[in-house]
């Protein structure tokens, strides 16, 4: 019962504080059940955002992204801002499927960008996080906090997996 309510919790990325201490205190401190609640990121407990809410920020998070990638080199201030928002709105995004693999074929910070974009469009944050992790400078700098929430919903997805099965396995075993 503790598993489907840290899971109804979870999944709808609400706060668990309650239901966590009590799947702790009903695992014990071993096994797998108590591991896998081991993994849930302590951002849990306050709540953490579904793929839903993940996909619609990534949105603003991908154009102030862009507008940090496109910041000329060496021009940090607000010059170099405001030729990064401006060069942002003129570029057309490279296609994910056409990325640049080196700076002669175009601005690869871009096309990390347009890959964590399409990873984030069909939901696979993992690889949506895999990709960002390969950034540097300030489009990194801007992609941090938004990183960091995926994350903490791919560890949180992961935990729950592990959990449900072993609940499942348990309830197979009593019958």
């Amino acid at each position: 019962a503790a598993a489907l309510a840290l899971a109804s919790k979870l999944e709808v990325g609400e706060g668990a504080a309650v239901e966590i201490a009590a799947l702790k205190g009903a695992a014990g401190g071993e096994g797998v059940i108590a591991s896998a609640v081991g993994m849930i990121p302590p951002t849990a407990e306050e709540g953490v955002p579904t793929v839903a809410e993940l996909q619609v920020a990534f949105d603003q998070s991908y154009n102030v992204g862009r507008q940090a990638a496109m910041v000329p080199e060496g021009r940090a201030g607000l010059e170099g801002q405001l030729m990064g928002m401006v060069f942002a709105k003129l570029s057309v995004p490279p296609s994910p499927e056409a990325v640049p693999t080196s700076e002669e074929e175009g601005n690869v910070t871009d096309g990390v960008l347009s890959l964590a974009r399409k990873y984030v469009q069909v939901g696979d944050l993992e690889k949506a996080v895999e990709q960002l992790n390969k950034l540097k400078g300030q489009a990194a700098y801007v992609m941090n906090d938004w990183k960091s929430k995926a994350a903490d919903r791919v560890s949180t997805e992961r935990a729950l997996k592990v959990i449900k099965l072993e609940c499942a396995l348990l309830n197979k075993e009593l019958v």
